[in-house]
């Protein structure tokens, strides 16, 4: 029973950011790539706030731009956004939102986890 108690509160933390109870310090620049984040459908794969799903986890990136830029620009492991889609700006804003996606909490700093 404590494992699945565990499961459950862990499924609910993850929710936390699509809740909007985890914001990010934004500036306007990440305020605008959380709109393009929304627009280009990256949550559908990386979730509300980058936290992963059915894809990588993603905020808060420790990656520099232009390594995100790579990953973003050409991978095979996701629809690759060429500068015709996605222009080099558009890209930058969605960096600095990723980047503005404070750390989670560990488990261990969350008290209704620490007898689980």
């Amino acid at each position: 029973m404590r494992d699945d108690l565990r499961s459950l509160v862990l499924v609910g933390l993850a929710s936390l950011p699509a809740l909007g109870l985890l914001q990010a310090q934004e500036t306007s620049s990440s305020r605008s790539g959380r709109q393009l984040f929304t627009d280009f459908q990256c949550w559908q794969c990386h979730g509300y706030e980058g936290q992963g799903g059915a894809a990588a986890r993603i905020a808060p990136t420790a990656y520099p731009f232009e390594a995100f830029a790579q990953l973003v620009r050409h991978t095979n492991v996701m629809p690759p956004y060429s500068p015709n889609v996605l222009s080099d700006a558009q890209l930058r804003q969605i960096y600095d939102f990723v980047r503005a996606v404070p750390e989670p909490p560990a488990v261990e700093d969350i008290p209704e986890l620490r007898d689980l």
